[in-house]
């Protein structure tokens, strides 16, 4: 008997622990609901990157601001990696018009490094690094 309850528990414990990590995979990602609501046709490159330190290793919680010159903009938070993600704009928004800010409290921004190929398609998204110093 105590063999059946040991295999029950052991199955148990192993579906608790799939469900847990394939949610986190979901979750990390943060793609996947609502992708599928827009109107991809009409959208222009979305940005990217991440909030470093000046020795490089990645700022959790920092604000990003991605806006557009003369028209406001969104603010989104860095995750636990450091990592941010904006949704493209309308294509009729040129992407030199788009910049992004980096704070975080004790900190100040010392550099926004943008990484584009010059041809790139307008539907390739568009990576661009903070780098705060601690203040």
């Amino acid at each position: 008997m105590r063999i059946v309850s040991r295999r029950s528990s052991w199955r148990a414990a192993l579906a608790v622990g799939m469900t847990c990590a394939l949610s986190t995979a979901l979750w990390a990602g943060g793609s996947g609901f609502g992708d599928d609501d827009h109107d991809h046709e009409n959208e222009g490159p979305s940005y990217f990157g991440f909030v470093k330190d000046t020795n490089g290793a990645t700022i959790a919680d920092a604000k990003v601001t991605v806006a557009i010159k003369d028209r406001g903009g969104v603010i989104t938070r860095t995750d636990a990696l450091g990592a941010y993600r904006v949704p493209g704009f309308g294509k009729e928004i040129d992407p030199s018009a788009v910049l992004i800010s980096c704070e975080k409290p004790g900190y100040k921004q010392v550099r926004v490094l943008r990484r584009t190929a010059q041809d790139a398609d307008i539907k390739v998204p568009i990576e661009t690094e903070c780098t705060l110093q601690r203040a």
